[in-house]
């Protein structure tokens, strides 16, 4: 009696134990995947990059030697990549886009969308960084703090720039 008891104890845990570290393993298998395929890009467009960010499907870096920013997006397992110049930079922008909507009796402020948008000097074209769309990712990842913070470093270094040419 005890043998078979210990034997339905041991399964049931083993049922319930092993799909988890199933999970575990394949997302840290994607997550492996993912980080490959940025670095091998980054190898490919030999940049050394001061600064990076990675969240969700997404990539951020910055080149401070060549004052660049670079984007990445996992897309399909294939990798879409921005390079942009900040010495072209006129502006940078947050895009928020919010929704209100009704929870629990309660109006809450819902974010659809948040983008940095580019300006150039001399180019009339923008040029958008996507951070989030409520359509493509599942949950929000401290995007806001992240859009500010990058803004903030594309206007230090876009302002090095243009001071630098006005001295001259």
């Amino acid at each position: 009696m005890k043998i078979s008891m210990s034997t339905i104890y041991i399964i049931t845990t083993l049922f319930c134990v092993l799909p988890c570290i199933y999970f575990i393993f394949i997302g840290k298998n994607n997550t492996n995947k993912k980080d490959k395929l940025f670095k091998d890009t980054l190898k490919d467009e030999n940049v050394s990059l001061s600064l990076t960010e990675q969240w969700s499907n997404k990539f951020l870096g910055f080149d401070e030697s060549k004052n660049m920013l670079l984007f990445m997006k996992l897309i399909n397992q294939e990798v879409s990549l921005l390079k942009i110049d900040l010495n072209q930079i006129k502006s940078c922008q947050i895009n928020k886009k919010t929704r209100d909507v009704k929870k629990e009796n309660k109006m809450q402020t819902e974010l659809q969308s948040l983008s940095l948008e580019f300006q150039f000097l001399k180019k009339n074209e923008i040029i958008t960084l996507n951070f989030y769309d409520i359509n493509d990712d599942f949950s929000q990842d401290l995007e806001i703090e992240r859009a500010e913070k990058w803004q903030a470093l594309i206007e230090q270094n876009k302002s090095k720039i243009t001071s630098n040419r006005s001295a001259a």
